[in-house]
This record gives C-alpha cells, sequence and structure tokens, in this order.
C-alpha cells in the first residue's frame, strides 16, 4: 500500500522564486549589456575629474604656535583688553569671567582691529580682488583659522596660494597680538603710575604730621605710644605706595615680548590641498554607480516598452512631465 503522504509531496511543483527577488544573474546580464554606456561615463568622469582637479590653485598653509601668558597676567590687564577691543572680546570675557585666558586672546586675534592691520600690511584687497574692506576681512577670516587646544597652546593657520605669503600672515597675526598687548600693558601699568603717584603725596604727609606729633609727644606719657603706633602705621602706607609706584614705573618702562613663540610659522615646501587623488578617485566612483544606476533604469524602461500596458504608462507620464508652451 503507498503512503499517502509520499504521493501528496510528489504532486506538490517546486517553488519559483519570487518576482521581487533579485536576480544575481539578471543583475550582471544588465551590466553586460550597459557595459559600454558605464565605461564611457566613468572614464570620461575619469578624464575631468583629473583636468579639473589640475587646473585648482595650489593652497599651502602657514602654522604658528604660541603660548600666551597664564594665570599669573593680572587681572586688570585683561579688563583692560577686554574693554578696548570692543563686543568680541567683551562677550568672551564676560561669559568666561576670565575663567579661560586662551577665549580671551583668540578673541583678540579674530578682532577686526588685528585683521585690519593685516589687511592694509599685505595688501589683502588686491590679493583677494575685493573692492571693499568689509569683503576682504570675510574671505581673510575664511582662510585663517585660529584654535586653542587642550595643553593651552594656540594654533594660527593661514591658507594663501603663495607659501610665503601665508607663512607671513600667521606670524603677522602673532606679531601684531604682541603689539596690541604691549599697549594695553604699558596702558595698565601707566594708570598704576599715576595712581600710585597721587597716592604718595598724602601719605608723605600723613607720615610727616605723624613724625611731627611724636616729638611733641612726651616720652613718658601714655599719648607718646599710641603717636609711635601712628607713626609706624603711616611708614608703611608711605612704603607701601612708593614700592608700588616703583614696580609700575618699571613695568611701564618694560618692552619685553609677552607671547611665548613655541613654533613660528616657516614657508610650507609641501600644498597642503588640493587632493587631487581623492578628488580623481572620488569623482569616477560617483560617475561609475551612476551610471550603473543609470544602466539598470534604462534597462527597465527598455522591458516596459514591450509590454503594451507599461508601454502606455511610459507615454502617459512622458505626457506629463514634459514642458508645454
Amino acid at each position: 500500500m503507498t503512503d499517502s503522504s509520499d504521493s501528496t509531496q510528489s504532486i506538490i511543483p517546486p517553488q519559483l522564486p519570487a518576482k521581487d527577488e533579485i536576480n544575481v544573474l539578471d543583475l550582471m546580464i544588465v551590466i553586460a549589456k550597459q557595459k559600454r554606456m558605464i565605461l564611457r561615463v566613468t572614464f570620461v568622469s575619469a578624464l575631468l575629474s583629473i583636468g579639473i582637479s589640475l587646473l585648482l590653485p595650489n593652497i599651502y598653509t602657514g602654522t604658528t604656535k604660541i603660548l600666551p601668558p597664564q594665570s599669573n597676567q593680572s587681572t586688570s590687564v585683561n579688563a583692560i583688553m577686554l574693554g578696548q577691543l570692543g563686543g568680541l572680546a567683551g562677550a568672551a570675557g564676560s561669559a568666561l569671567g576670565l575663567k579661560d585666558p586662551n577665549a580671551l586672546y583668540i578673541a583678540m586675534l579674530k578682532s577686526r582691529k588685528i585683521m585690519e592691520i593685516l589687511v592694509l600690511r599685505f595688501d589683502l584687497k588686491t590679493v583677494y580682488q575685493k573692492k571693499t574692506m568689509i569683503d576682504t576681512l570675510t574671505k581673510f577670516e575664511k582662510e585663517s583659522t585660529i584654535t586653542s587646544g587642550k595643553d593651552g597652546v594656540i594654533t594660527v593657520e593661514v591658507e594663501d596660494k603663495d607659501p610665503q605669503r601665508a607663512a607671513d600672515l600667521a606670524n603677522g597675526y602673532i606679531e601684531e597680538l604682541n603689539k596690541l598687548m604691549q599697549t594695553f600693558a604699558l596702558t595698565e601699568a601707566s594708570s598704576r603710575r599715576r595712581f600710585f603717584e597721587k597716592q604718595m603725596k598724602p601719605a608723605k604727609d600723613n607720615l610727616t604730621d605723624a613724625e611731627v606729633m611724636l616729638d611733641k609727644t612726651p616720652s613718658t606719657s601714655l599719648q607718646y605710644m599710641d603717636a609711635l603706633r601712628n607713626l609706624k602705621y603711616r611708614e608703611g602706607i608711605y612704603q607701601l605706595a612708593a614700592s608700588q609706584f616703583a614696580a609700575a614705573t618699571m613695568d611701564e618702562a618694560k618692552d619685553a615680548p609677552l607671547i611665548q613663540i613655541l613654533d613660528q610659522a616657516v614657508v610650507p615646501e609641501k600644498k597642503s590641498k588640493p587632493m587631487r587623488s581623492l578628488i580623481v578617485i572620488l569623482a569616477t566612483l560617483m560617475a561609475f554607480f551612476l551610471a550603473m544606476i543609470w544602466a539598470f533604469m534604462r534597462e527597465n524602461m527598455i522591458k516596459a516598452r514591450r509590454q503594451p500596458e507599461q508601454a502606455a504608462h511610459i507615454v502617459e507620464l512622458h505626457n506629463a512631465i514634459r514642458f508645454r508652451e
């Protein structure tokens, strides 16, 4: 007797692959049919990308690294810097409460005051072929990158077609920053000198009065000890004012650089961009994939035209998207 389950299995037809399944063989057939178009588009794109990349000018980057004054810099100097730099530095100072000194120096480097000096110094209007100062500053800002690392080192990078100018601009930033800080330091020292100079006269007068009072007081009386203590106090006040006046006078006469240059910008020997090989590779790969997509779309359109129903839809789509007068 034949098993009913075996007879049932024998009459079940083999399952066919679903229509929506991607058949690798079909894909290979499409690629083989459209290989000329795919290769032609890829080859032409590669040639075009090579030509375009060769037309792009070489860009060089001048880089300098500095270590600004750290926490030992007086708070009064920072306050004067913030006040004179205006909105940008003022916002940085108020937001950070002067806890991050590097933010202040970055704001100074990015300030319009320094950038305008460099624009005029290197005639960047002519270099960038700009008519107005605003357009020149905008272009210059795009070519400049000023960052601060976790180690406290500030890096200034300037890109330019001329390697010598790229290095000179990067160094120019630091030179102008140092000049600006010298001006601020001189202003602060002058203010301190004038302040303590004014304090010294009344302090000296009070000291003289205390000496006279001590001389008039009998050495055997209780008032003598009070007069002596008053004299010592007035002497201390006068000596403090005198020492601060002397320190401010010395600071005013100083002409030492406040910025420590770790790495001065040198003329770069190699370009930083464009990366021509990367441009050619990416453009060629993109063209290849676009050509593949177009090949599959083209093959599907050809197959659709062979079916009456699909052909009618194609005509309807063509009529819908074409421009009418």
